[in-house]
């Protein structure tokens, strides 16, 4: 009987994973995003603040609590224009390019921070909220691309809010 009653459980379980419509943890282990987003809410200045959670990151990797200041010139179909799409680090002042993607009906974002030289860029990922709050990650350097800061892999924890 008990080996009756453990099947069913267990049946029951995997039948219920199995027919949810989200996978496990979302899109990229983001979770299921943030709600709709329209493109006037998602456009605009950000400021997202890093918190390292790679233990030992390269010399000239950024520091913990550094701020990145972004602006995002998003289109309709969710696509950064990259001629005005840019960033840079605070206080710092060089500007640097922008792309990526943001899918409106969650909010969930992939961008691409670039860096001053070819083949470098940072991935900046996670979910923007219409209310203009962020939570994600940052990877330097992005997959497939050389760092911008240090010289080996470093993560870190985002949060950043809509300042325009």
């Amino acid at each position: 009987m008990k080996r009756i009653l453990y099947t069913v459980a267990l049946t029951a379980l995997v039948t219920g994973c199995e027919a949810s419509t989200d996978p496990l943890g979302g899109v990229g282990g983001l979770g299921p995003g943030g709600g709709a987003i329209t493109q006037a809410q998602a456009s605009g200045d950000w400021s997202f603040t890093l918190r390292r959670t790679t233990a030992s990151c390269s010399s000239g990797s950024l520091p913990d609590n550094q701020v990145i200041l972004a602006l995002l010139d998003v289109i309709n179909n969710g696509t950064l224009t990259t001629s005005t799409s840019s960033w840079r680090t605070s206080p710092g002042t060089t500007v640097r390019g922008l792309d990526g993607t943001l899918r409106f009906t969650d909010g969930i974002g992939n961008l691409i921070l670039r860096g001053s030289t070819a083949n470098t860029g940072m991935e900046l990922r996670g979910t923007l909220t219409s209310a203009g709050a962020f939570t994600g990650t940052v990877s330097d350097p992005a997959a497939g691309l050389f760092p911008v800061f240090g010289s080996g892999l470093c993560e870190y924890t985002a949060t950043g809010v809509k300042t325009s």
